[in-house]
């Protein structure tokens, strides 16, 4: 769905989202390290494990300030697993530092809080942009630094429900960071999938209206060449052909490459007039046209319908062309039944190249069976090529308004 104004709302909003995060995390540091000064940590045995502690969630903002999707993705696995390495180290330093203090030590603890605020926050981060293996080890490290900050000095009443209180925040953060992730691998496989059946169905378009008309262009011109001498008349004719025929392909490609640009329907409309006309206007080298009979109600086909039908009448009329220009009569014959809609094309004579498995026909073999039909290609009981397609309207075209 294009929306370019809502994308540009969603990313400002973004990024007002992180800078005042940022922000409420640096106050929330001073306010932290200002409230353990005045009880005196910074005093204490344990002042140099708390300032070093201080690094470790810092380190991961240089490369969060890049932007994680400029960088490799290990390289944020690899900061947030020395973020929580540091950490880690830095808590065990004070388990022991405090156990061999004889003079009572202070806890950090509104500065415990920061730090296990913000190495949630590197945790989440980590998860959601980091590389899957590395960021896996790494969200162990932060996890455990996470989960054991509280218990760093000692093992109190307060600290267990303090540590307790972490898991279940920490397990919080992971799983929305998980699910974020999971998310986004998601919606980027969608849209990977969204832009190869656009290629497919460019591709198709391209061989079936494309290469129908320029296989007249070229037809027309060696028509043309041939007769020039002889008969300049008909050469003037086959160069209004031409043009024609010209026209129309540039038709179909702006048709096709403004679908790419939007939800329109990449298939040029082909109703039952165009459908006619296609047939009518139908000509061979050797002299040899095309006839169309109508069975049925096919005024009343849905105009999704009709633009199969038109694909598979223009696709075998071009190889018709390409590989027995020596036909003298063509038959297409469409039938409108109560359930389905079926179509012959036969031609009187098959030529030396038949293409029994060629691309366009096994394009519209893929079309035809995936919409439930039937199709088939090749020489019947009397020697003459046949193209048969037969669609269920009830399955085929229910989802189209």
């Amino acid at each position: 769905m294009y929306s370019p104004p809502f994308g540009r709302r969603s990313s400002r909003m973004r990024r007002a989202l992180f800078r005042l995060g940022v922000v409420l995390v640096g106050v929330t540091l001073v306010l932290a390290l200002a409230a353990d000064y005045r009880t005196g940590v910074y005093r204490s045995a344990l002042a140099p494990q708390v300032r070093l502690s201080a690094v470790a969630p810092v380190l991961f903002v240089p490369v969060w300030a890049v932007r994680p999707r400029r960088i490799d993705p290990r390289a944020l696995a690899v900061a947030g697993a020395l973020a929580g390495a540091l950490s880690l180290g830095c808590s065990a330093w004070m388990h022991v530092a405090a156990g061999r203090q004889e003079a009572s030590t202070t806890n950090a603890d509104a500065y415990t809080l920061f730090e296990i605020t913000a190495l949630i926050a590197v945790l989440v981060l980590t998860v959601r942009y980091g590389a899957a293996w590395p960021a896996a080890g790494a969200s162990l490290l932060l996890c455990l630094a996470a989960v054991l900050r509280p218990v760093a000095v000692e093992a109190t009443e307060n600290s267990l429900i303090l540590a307790l209180f972490c898991t279940f925040a920490v397990c919080t953060g992971l799983i929305g960071a998980l699910v974020a992730r999971l998310a986004a691998v998601d919606r980027r496989r969608h849209a990977e999938q969204v832009r190869l059946e656009q290629r497919l169905t460019f591709a198709r378009d391209l061989h079936d209206f494309v290469a129908h008309h320029v296989t007249g262009i070229v037809v027309q011109a060696q028509g043309a060449r041939v007769v020039a001498a002889s008969r300049p008349e008909m050469a003037v004719s086959a160069l209004g052909q031409i043009e024609r025929a010209a026209s129309e392909a540039l038709r179909a490609l702006r048709h096709m490459v403004s679908g790419l640009r939007t939800e329109a329907v990449l298939v040029p409309a082909g109703g039952v007039e165009q459908l006619r006309t296609l047939v009518a206007t139908f000509a061979l080298p050797g002299g040899g046209a095309a006839c169309l009979e109508e069975e049925g109600p096919v005024d009343r086909l849905p105009a999704a319908a009709m633009a199969a039908v038109h694909r598979v009448v223009m696709e075998s009329l071009t190889n018709v062309r390409k590989h027995a220009p020596n036909s003298r009569q063509v038959s297409v014959t469409l039938r409108a039944l109560p359930r389905s809609v079926e179509l012959d094309i036969v031609s009187d004579r098959t030529g030396a190249g038949t293409p029994a498995a060629g691309y366009g026909l096994v394009g519209l073999e893929e079309r035809v069976t995936a919409e439930g039909g039937v199709f088939q290609a090749g020489l019947d009981g009397s020697g003459h090529w046949r193209v048969h397609a037969r669609f269920p309207l009830e399955s085929a075209w229910r989802n189209v308004p």
